[in-house]
C-alpha cells in the first residue's frame, strides 16, 4: 500500500481524477484484481490523510452498505459461527468503510464507455474451460501452445494460466516462475506477460521472463524484437528493452537495472540462447535440434528427408511457425498428435 501512495500516477489521479487516469486506473484493477484489497486501503489512507470537502448522503451510504453486506455474506457464509466476535465485526465494517470510499469515487463516473470491474463472486462464475493452467511438473522444460499460436518454453517448477479462445482485443497469460515466450506478430492484438512483479508488453517477438516467488531478483531478457517492461509497483514507467537486452528488477526494492545480453555459446541447450539461422541445412539435423530445444517429439520418416535442406531465419518465430515453414519449404505436412509432431513427407527430389 505504501508503494500506491507514493506513486505520483497514484497521487494524481486521487487529487485530479482525470479521465485518463480514471481508465488506467480501472483497467490496472481488472487486470491485477488480487490487489484490489491494497487499491482500496490506499484509497481510503489518502482521502484521510488528505481530507474530503464532499459528503455522501446517509441514504447513498446505506443503499450502499446493504450491497455490500450482501455481498460478504453470501461469499463467508461457510465461515460464520454461532457467536461472531467484535473483532469480526470490525473487521465487516472495516471492509464497508473502504469499498463505500472507493464506489464514491467511481461514482460520478462515465462507466459507458468501459466494461465494469470483475467482482470476486462474478469471478468465481466465470466457467473454468475458459482459462487452462499448465505446471511444468518435470525435470527438463515443457513447450506450451497457446491459441494464437505462440510458444512458450516453460522451465521446471514452473506455471502458466492463458485464455482457451483468442481474445479479440488483447492476449494475456499469467507467468509464475521461468518462461520464454516466442510471440505470433499481430500488431491489433497486443501480448501481455503478468507476473507478481512486473508486466511484459509485446506485439510479436521473442523473450525470456522470471519471476520465481520467493526470489528476489526479477528478470526479462530479449532475444529479438522489443518489448515494454512496467514494474507492478511503478505501471505508468515503462522500460522500453531490444533484441539483445537485459532488465532486471529487485523485488524489495525495485531498484532497476538495464544491461546488454549478448547470446551466451556455452549454453547452446538454452533456448534463449540459440541460433535458428540456416543455410542449406539438413532438414533432419534442424528437426532434431528443435525437438531437443523445445523437448517437443517431432515424428518423421528420416530417410524420406535424408536429401531434404532449408535455408532461412527463424529465431524470432513461435514453434509451430517454425514448423510450417520447413513443411512448406519441404513440400510436406504436419499434425500435432498426442502431444507431438507428426510429419508426412514424401522426400525431396
Amino acid at each position: 500500500m505504501a508503494e500506491l501512495l507514493e506513486d505520483e500516477a497514484f497521487q494524481r489521479w486521487m487529487k485530479e481524477r482525470q479521465p485518463d487516469d480514471r481508465l488506467f486506473w480501472k483497467e490496472w484493477l481488472q487486470v491485477y484484481p488480487e490487489k484490489r484489497e491494497i487499491y482500496e486501503q490506499a484509497v481510503a489512507t489518502f482521502l484521510a490523510i488528505e481530507g474530503k470537502e464532499d459528503t455522501l448522503s446517509a441514504q447513498d451510504i446505506s443503499l450502499k452498505k446493504e450491497q455490500i453486506l450482501e455481498l460478504i455474506s453470501e461469499e463467508s457464509s461457510s465461515f460464520i459461527k454461532p457467536l461472531l466476535s467484535w473483532t469480526w465485526l470490525r473487521g465487516v465494517a472495516a471492509v464497508i468503510i473502504m469499498s463505500v470510499v472507493t464506489w464514491y469515487y467511481f461514482r460520478d463516473s462515465d462507466t459507458s464507455q468501459i466494461a465494469p470491474l470483475t467482482t470476486r463472486t462474478e469471478e468465481k462464475a466465470l466457467k473454468k474451460e475458459e482459462w487452462r493452467q499448465v505446471s511444468n511438473t518435470t525435470q527438463q522444460p515443457m513447450v506450451v501452445l497457446l491459441p494464437d499460436n505462440s510458444s512458450v518454453v516453460l522451465s521446471e517448477g514452473s506455471s502458466l494460466r492463458f485464455q482457451t479462445a483468442v481474445n479479440t482485443a488483447k492476449r494475456e497469460v499469467f507467468l509464475k516462475g521461468e518462461g520464454f515466450f516466442e510471440v505470433s506478430k499481430d500488431p491489433q492484438k497486443p501480448f501481455f506477460v503478468y507476473t507478481n512483479s512486473l508486466t511484459t508488453k509485446v506485439l510479436g517477438t521473442s523473450f525470456q521472463v522470471r519471476s520465481f516467488e520467493g526470489e528476489t531478483v526479477a528478470s526479462v531478457k530479449v532475444k529479438s524484437g522489443k518489448v515494454a517492461v512496467m514494474p507492478i509497483a511503478s505501471p505508468n514507467k515503462p522500460t522500453l528493452l531490444t533484441q539483445h537486452q537485459q532488465l532486471s528488477i529487485e523485488i524489495k526494492t525495485n531498484k532497476i537495472t538495464q544491461e546488454e545480453s549478448p547470446i551466451v555459446p556455452e549454453n547452446p541447450s538454452d533456448v534463449v540462447n540459440q541460433e535458428f539461422t540456416y543455410e542449406y541445412a539438413h532438414v533432419s539435423d534442424i528437426l532434431e535440434q528443435l525437438q531437443e530445444s523445445y523437448n517437443m517429439p517431432i515424428q518423421y520418416e528420416r530417410e524420406k528427408l535424408s536429401t531434404c535442406t532449408f535455408t532461412g531465419q527463424l529465431n524470432d518465430l513461435p514453434f509451430l511457425e517454425k514448423i510450417r515453414l520447413i513443411c512448406l519449404t519441404i513440400e510436406s505436412t504436419y499434425q500435432i498428435i498426442d502431444n507431438k509432431v507428426v510429419i508426412q513427407s514424401k522426400g525431396c527430389n
